[in-house]
């Protein structure tokens, strides 16, 4: 695209991209005009000795269009990078506006949820809650005398939510000899096991070996083999703890409103504290709207009016006590 093309286009007005504005711009090469602009001086400066005034006309002609169209280069270059930086501008906050709706409508579709969900989700809990504190209690009462061969019951809690943990579990035993450093109960490397087996193997074929099975492999090691059981078996592990169910705070869906659950203190094992606390929230009221409030009247205190306050100046004694 030549420079006419591009400053035709920018006649048009139309509204063009970020990434259209760089691709018209990186078409834009002031430096070959201006080099065609030097070699046309150059060309001027050999007919002004050689040509005649007819071609030096010409030439003159050819190097005032070329002056120009580096002009309209440079001009054009300002204005495309003019907007360019407009339209750039103009996408972040078309981008910046399409995020915020974006967030906005997460927000209101949440918000609508939160409200609907949330005080039948907190409610089914607290039921729950209820349910498994009427349970231990009816299991505290059956455990006070029980019945004959009948096991204590374990409350709800502890049946369905405890993990007691493990003792060690042994799974399998094996006798197996291994080749061990001569003096000591240390096993040789696995690498060096088929190494010693051999070696005793082939003193054994010769009649070699010793009678304390004592014998010398490769790097000056003294080795005899030895009897251990080989033992594999699930580890011990340790009880996890749980908390109670009762000790999850659910607070009102809106500041001021009584918790839908919330017990006070660390109590939360006790089933007919539980049950206790569900009936004082049962009564508790939410705060009344603003709109509920009762009035209230005040007195404020008003200067007088400049001419009232000269017939009548204002003294105050500073030294004498109120």
């Amino acid at each position: 695209m030549n420079i006419q093309t591009i400053v035709k286009s920018l006649r048009g007005g139309q509204t063009n991209t970020a990434d259209q504005l760089r691709q018209t711009l990186d078409q834009i090469n002031i430096e070959g005009l201006e080099a065609a602009a030097e070699k046309l001086e150059a060309e001027r400066r050999r007919v002004l000795l050689d040509g005649s005034d007819k071609e030096l006309e010409a030439i003159e002609t050819k190097i005032a269009a070329a002056n120009r169209d580096i002009e309209r280069a440079y001009a054009a270059k300002a204005e495309l990078e003019k907007r360019l930086e407009a339209a750039i501008a103009a996408a972040t906050e078309a981008e910046l506006s399409d995020r915020y709706n974006a967030a906005k409508a997460k927000a209101d579709a949440a918000a609508k949820l939160l409200r609907k969900e949330y005080p039948d989700l907190g409610q089914r809990l607290v039921e729950l809650i209820r349910v498994v504190a009427e349970a231990d209690v009816a299991i505290e009462e059956a455990n006070k005398r029980l019945p004959e061969d009948a096991a204590a019951l374990w409350p709800v809690e502890v049946t369905v939510r405890r993990r007691p943990g493990s003792e060690e579990k042994t799974l399998s035993e094996k006798e197996v000899q291994l080749w061990c450093h001569a003096g000591s109960w240390e096993i040789l490397p696995d690498n060096r096991q088929g190494e010693a087996e051999k070696r005793a193997k082939e003193l054994g074929a010769e009649g070699r070996l010793p009678s304390d099975g004592i014998i010398h492999i490769h790097g000056g090691i003294r080795a005899v083999e030895r009897r251990f059981i080989r033992r594999t078996y699930l580890p011990r592990t340790s009880p996890i703890h749980y908390s109670p169910l009762a000790s999850v705070v659910l607070p009102g869906l809106v500041a001021g409103d009584p918790p839908i659950w919330e017990h006070r203190n660390n109590s939360t094992d006790m089933p007919r504290l539980v049950l206790a606390r569900m009936s004082d929230l049962a009564i508790m009221r939410p705060m009344p709207p603003d709109a509920d409030q009762e009035p209230v009247t005040q007195l404020i205190a008003v200067a007088d009016t400049p001419a009232k306050a000269k017939e009548e100046p204002a003294t105050i004694d500073m030294a004498e006590e109120p």
